[in-house]
């Protein structure tokens, strides 16, 4: 169970944690010198139930918020500490707050440095407590009187750990392992070494991860968990990180960086459910600057509104986060934003969606969308967002926007109506039969507008209906299963619609036809066509350019016209005529095919029109 302390300066929070466990969590030079916190700082003991309990003692003083958030943000409990003398002081106020943006939900509270004071000062002080927790997650939390100096009290809170701590649910290791990085120094003999605390999935040595946002592939040597050597770390560990990559050096890695599986885009641009303190002055308008802190990340922003033009004290609006750089977040994280000149918390809240487009981002459809999502239920996000979106979602952005599996998206997608496309877009059942009735009607009306014409390119399909092109390809090959669609190459039209041969024309085509296919890879000239039917050789080649456009015959060559499985078997000459490197020369290709040599050079200029080849000097090239 990972326990932080919060509360004011000097209320006594690394006393307290050394008192609990014998370890000093002050370890750098400086904070001795000045006696303050001012990384976080760590210390481990074994509860007599047999967990773990981890430590993180986090800086009381106001200008380290950051370290203090990149603390709490997975902790299991979180200890108040508040000083008998003192009493509830400004920061104790602003560390509260921030244990109740951040989503904590059990916690105790410490009454230190009661050897300083007397019984009735204790006694004023708990009820000066209790009034202030009342209404919170710490609302009837036990209050516990220590003394760091004496030793008094110190079992007492140490049982109430044990207690807290044979409580706490073992969390799920599901989901792409995400590290937030706090710390990055080398140790001699190992290399580059990380820390921080593991918010998602489980590592083990040997895996592969990413260092996010600036994509550089690393391989984990070696991993501590809680002060210990360990060959796995998961979910709510405190981690250190050995790592190997032949890519990077210490300066690459900063503060706030991720180590993930996760390959997900960074994003400058986050959608958010945000929460107004009460004890806010003034309502927070649209454009507002802040400081924006999500676990080890701290980035300056700005605050776009969706709903109205401003927050009210103690109110919640949906909002954009307009970050002045990337980062990578995911649906659900918590994040903390302070004014302008990060003097105090005013807000905070949770992440709805780390890809927020640029433009259209307050659009009623665009709310309603963000609205369906829960981040406590990736399944019943995806279900309402099927239902409210008639192009579909795009499972890849989905499944890392929630940080899932494979496994754990194609779970949740089981049972669903949907229809699957190719491309990793799935569709509900009721949007994609509406996609394909638009896509017919929008055709039937093409084909009164262009009568005549073989068929409309699928490139201009898509101007038609709001598909994206996975999708699309998706709807036409179920309406070419179910004969409501035709499709020839990169034509698509109505049965029944495109070019219709006249009766003159099918019966001149119907005796020709005999005349192609008798040799079908070396078809009569066009002159010689006509003269066995004593036609005009230009009205004949009128009739059969039109028999081409129905897809029945092609034209490759000028004065010749073939059936398409002969073109399919020319096709297939190609590759009996290449080497092993897919090259030949005219020769080859004539022997192949069994034409003559003006034939062949005539059918190979025309696969290289297709693009099928391409000529290199006196040798061809297959290209496909």
């Amino acid at each position: 169970m990972i326990v932080a302390t919060a509360g004011h300066v000097d209320h006594g929070k690394t006393s307290l944690v050394q008192a609990l466990s014998g370890v000093d969590t002050d370890s750098l030079k400086e904070e001795k010198q000045r006696g303050l916190t001012i990384d976080l700082g760590f210390a481990y003991i074994d509860a007599e139930t047999g967990q773990r309990l981890g430590f993180v003692d986090v800086p009381g003083h106001i200008r380290f918020i950051s370290n203090m958030l990149a603390g709490v943000s997975t902790i299991d409990f979180a200890l108040l500490v508040i000083a008998a003398d003192d009493g509830i002081m400004p920061q104790t106020v602003e560390h509260m707050d921030v244990l109740k943006l951040l989503g904590i939900t059990r916690g105790a509270i410490a009454l230190t440095k009661i050897d300083r004071v007397d019984s009735a000062r204790i006694t004023e002080v708990t009820d000066e407590i209790e009034q202030f927790i009342a209404g919170s997650f710490l609302d009837n939390a036990d209050i516990l009187p220590v003394s760091a100096i004496t030793g008094e009290g110190v079992d007492t809170v140490k049982l109430a750990l044990d207690i807290a701590a044979d409580d706490t649910e073992q969390k799920s290791a599901k989901g792409l392992f995400r590290l937030a990085i706090d710390r990055r120094f080398t140790v001699h003999g190992a290399g580059i070494v990380v820390t921080g605390s593991v918010f998602s999935g489980k590592v083990e040595i040997g895996d592969s991860l990413t260092l996010m946002p600036q994509g550089i592939p690393v391989r984990v040597r070696g991993l501590h968990t809680q002060n210990q050597i360990s060959e796995t770390a998961t979910i709510g560990d405190r981690c250190a990180v050995n790592l190997a990559s032949a890519k990077l050096e210490i300066e690459d890695i900063h503060r706030g960086n991720w180590l993930t599986n996760n390959s997900g885009e960074p994003s400058d641009r986050i959608d958010a459910r945000l929460t107004l303190l009460e004890s806010e002055t003034k309502a927070l308008p649209h454009w507002t600057p802040v400081h924006f802190h999500t676990a080890a990340n701290h980035v300056t922003a700005r605050v776009a509104m969706l709903e109205g033009s401003r927050i009210a004290p103690g109110d919640s609006g949906l909002v954009q986060l307009v970050l002045d750089d990337n980062i990578n977040i995911c649906v659900g994280d918590r994040f903390v934003i302070r004014d302008q000149a990060a003097l105090r918390t005013i807000g905070g809240g949770v992440i709805i969606d780390p890809f927020s487009p640029k433009r259209g981002r307050a659009k009623t459809e665009r709310l309603n969308l963000l609205k369906c999502i829960d981040p406590a239920s990736p399944a019943a996000t995806l279900e309402a967002m099927l239902a409210q979106s008639p192009s579909g979602v795009d499972t890849f952005k989905f499944g890392t926007a929630f940080n899932l599996q494979a496994e754990q998206l194609q779970h949740i997608s089981e049972g669903l109506e949907t229809v699957v496309a190719g491309a990793g877009r799935i569709i509900g059942s009721a949007h994609f039969e509406k996609a394909l009735d638009s896509l017919l009607q929008h055709l039937d009306t093409w084909h009164a507008e262009n009568p005549g014409k073989p068929g409309l390119p699928v490139s201009q399909v898509t101007r038609l209906v709001r598909l994206p092109a996975e999708l699309l390809e998706q709807a036409i090959a179920e309406l070419v299963a179910r004969e409501e669609l035709q499709q020839d190459g990169n034509l698509v039209k109505r049965p029944g619609q495109g070019v219709q041969l006249s009766k003159k024309e099918l019966a001149t085509f119907e005796k020709i036809l005999p005349l192609i296919q008798a040799d079908p890879i070396k078809p009569p000239v066009l002159h010689d066509l006509a003269k066995s039917m004593n036609l005009d050789p230009k009205s004949l080649e009128k009739i059969l350019n039109q028999v081409v456009k129905t897809g029945q015959l092609i034209k490759p060559v000028k004065n010749r016209y073939f059936v398409p499985e002969a073109i399919e078997t020319l096709k297939l000459c190609l590759h009996e005529a290449a080497n092993d490197a897919g090259q030949f020369t005219v020769q080859q290709y004539r022997d192949a095919a069994g034409t003559g040599r003006n034939l062949a050079i005539e059918l190979l200029e025309y696969f290289d029109r297709l693009g099928i080849t391409r000529r290199q000097g006196d040798v061809r090239q297959i290209m496909e």
